[in-house]
C-alpha cells in the first residue's frame, strides 16, 4: 500500500456507472465516457493520509466529494485508488 507523503491523500473512488441519471434515472448505457465525472466518479473513501494534512478536518475512512480532475491512479491488484492533495477534497460526507 502506498504511503502518501506531505498533503496527499489515497482515496478509493466509488464504482461509477454511466446509466443513471443523478436523479436516479435508468437510461439506455452510453458508448465510451464523455465527462470527467463519469470517469472520476467525484466520490470516494479516503484510505490513507499524508503527514501535512489536517487531521481535524480529515480522517482515513471519510467519505468524501473532490474535484473533476484527472487524477494519478495507482493500482493494487484489482482495485483503483486515486491519488489527490487535501486541496483537492471538497467536502466531507456525513
Amino acid at each position: 500500500m502506498l504511503q502518501p507523503l506531505r498533503d496527499i491523500i489515497l482515496v478509493e473512488p466509488d464504482p461509477t456507472r454511466d446509466d443513471i441519471t443523478a436523479a436516479g434515472i435508468i437510461v439506455k448505457a452510453r458508448e465510451g465516457i464523455h465527462t470527467s465525472a463519469e470517469q472520476l466518479g467525484k466520490r470516494g473513501t479516503v484510505i490513507a493520509l499524508g503527514d501535512e494534512v489536517d487531521r481535524d478536518q480529515l480522517q482515513a475512512g471519510d467519505r468524501i466529494l473532490f474535484g473533476e480532475f484527472n487524477y494519478p491512479e495507482y493500482f493494487e491488484g484489482a482495485r483503483r485508488y486515486l491519488v489527490l492533495q487535501d486541496k483537492d477534497v471538497c467536502a466531507v460526507i456525513e
